[in-house]
């Protein structure tokens, strides 16, 4: 079954959308990542990038990979093959929801990683990335030449990249759309039983995202600018990656598979 569903013309039309988050895949880890953000001016005494650096971050960047993106697929694919009906595509339902899934993470966290870098906001704890050297005037503009890097350059630079906060956009990104698949595929919306109990289960992911965005502002790495800009992005990815596959939430069907 599984052999002529990946020889099929099913499975083969949604070849270009892999291929598309394959080379947005890319495009995040090798290039925007290494982007030189804009060197946006600053006052060594601004009171907003005075924070400490925090050197133990509550949700490090391989977290966030995992909590945004793995476990999501592992419980999609888990809850595809056991709990959809036996007249369901399981495999197609697989998926579309991985592309789903991995488009919406994919997509907006290139888009987060250029805008930071169009911006070049400094982050609350700027200052101690930049070190400035002793005779730097206070209440006077300055850029990064007046920085002595105490944390090295990398450090230096990924300082200008607050906003918006990929932390919060990967993480609504991925886990909102958990939200809405399961929505989605259990009709919550339009059962007449066990709406509310459905509903709340289906928002725990909202949740974890909203603690993984707020996070950012604990260990000092954003402005809360930075995370409601960055949670916006990764709300309107996540709706917009679920419409693509599965269309409405109220819909019985979509994209040709049945709902769980």
């Amino acid at each position: 079954m599984s052999q002529l569903y990946f020889t099929s013309a099913r499975f083969k039309s949604y070849i270009p959308d892999w291929i598309t988050v394959i080379l947005l895949i890319y495009i995040f880890f090798q290039v925007v990542e290494h982007w030189e953000p804009f060197h946006r001016q600053f006052y060594i005494n601004d009171p907003r990038i005075l924070h400490p650096f925090a050197t133990q971050q509550r949700v490090t960047d391989d977290q966030l990979y995992v909590y945004s993106t793995l476990i999501p697929s592992v419980i999609i694919i888990i809850t595809s093959l056991f709990i959809a009906p036996t007249n369901v595509d399981k495999l197609h339902l697989i998926q579309l929801s991985l592309l789903g899934l991995l488009f919406s993470v994919s997509s907006v966290s290139v888009l987060t990683d250029i805008l930071k870098c169009w911006i070049g906001n400094p982050r609350p704890d700027f200052i101690a990335r930049c070190g400035p050297k002793p005779q730097t005037p206070l209440d006077m503009l300055v850029d990064i030449g007046v920085c002595t890097s105490p944390l090295g350059d990398m450090y230096l630079s990924d300082g200008l990249k607050s906003t918006p906060s990929g932390h919060s956009s990967m993480a609504f990104g991925g886990l909102l759309y958990l939200s809405l698949w399961y929505i989605g595929q259990l009709q919550v919306l339009t059962r007449e039983k066990h709406r509310m109990g459905l509903l709340l289960v289906s928002g725990l992911p909202i949740v974890f995202a909203a603690y993984i965005a707020l996070s950012r502002t604990q260990d000092y790495r954003h402005h809360f600018f930075d995370i409601a800009f960055g949670s916006l992005l990764g709300i309107v990815f996540a709706w917009f990656s679920h419409w693509k596959y599965f269309g409405k939430l109220t819909s019985s069907q979509s994209d040709g598979v049945d709902t769980i």
